[in-house]
């Protein structure tokens, strides 16, 4: 059987970091030092062997070499970056304009890149871009909450008009995991966060839909106006939107509390 990993040795320097990285242990050196495959091993494609060599000189028959993407050669300077992670906040107000979807599929092409388990890639992904369907999710979602407490303040400011379950947001983004997969929260929490920074750096504001989440796990009619795949779980949810404010202080938060070993 032919080994999906082929390695020009013309152009490999035999500096081994393909055999390093490699997660599986799929890769190791033959007797003239050129990487190869081990028989036995199992590949999980996360192509981590073709990212890192430095000449080209591994390819990887079931990762298309045009589908690779340029690393950043620059990356921006730490207290940028820490500027931009506490500047975050949660937004509860949002203007009423939609996103384009061209927009939305741009974040949605960055949370599909983040990190899982094993490089499973498990998390599927429901977006709702239309105002009046976010809306009518958050009434199934305050008929959930109606069941459990049906003096809940909730309910009257509903009847006002305000909405705490997606806040009046144009667009709600739900993340999927099979039922039985063991890393189903884990994954889908990493990816949200992935799509909540992307959408941070474009200008838009972006809130958990917490209320969501949780109705959506007993609730059957919710999954069904979702569009659930059969065997899936709604593990998270963002809601969306251009923020109506922005905000000039970073608030405090408690002290950090780390035991070091």
């Amino acid at each position: 059987m032919t080994s999906p990993i082929a390695v020009d040795t013309n152009l490999c320097e035999r500096d081994g970091a393909c055999v390093a990285v490699c997660p599986s242990m799929v890769l190791a050196f033959n007797q003239d030092g050129f990487p190869e495959e081990v028989a036995g091993t199992y590949c999980i494609l996360c192509g981590h062997c073709v990212a890192v060599c430095p000449t080209g000189a591994l390819t990887h028959s079931g990762l298309p070499q045009g589908a690779f993407l340029p690393a950043a050669d620059k990356l921006p300077a730490p207290e940028l970056i820490d500027s931009f992670l506490l500047s975050r906040r949660s937004v509860r107000e949002f203007k009423k304009k939609p996103i384009p979807r061209e927009t939305l599929e741009a974040l949605l092409d960055v949370a599909r890149r983040a990190p899982t388990a094993s490089n499973s890639q498990k998390v599927r992904w429901i977006a709702v871009d239309d105002a009046a369907k976010v809306h009518a999710l958050a009434a199934e979602t305050m008929n959930w909450i109606r069941t459990l407490d049906s003096n809940s303040p909730m309910l009257e400011q509903w009847e006002k008009g305000h909405d705490r379950v997606l806040r009046g947001a144009p667009v709600l983004i739900v993340a999927c995991a099979p039922e039985d997969y063991s890393f189903a929260k884990q994954d889908c929490a990493i990816a949200l966060t992935y799509l909540e920074l992307a959408a941070e750096a474009r200008g838009l504001g972006v809130c958990w839909a917490g209320f969501l989440t949780r109705a959506a796990s007993v609730l059957a009619s919710l999954r069904q106006a979702l569009s659930v795949p059969m065997g899936y779980a709604v593990c998270g949810g963002l809601m969306l939107g251009e923020d109506t404010y922005k905000y000039r202080l970073v608030p405090p938060r408690e002290p950090l509390r780390v035991q070091w070993l």
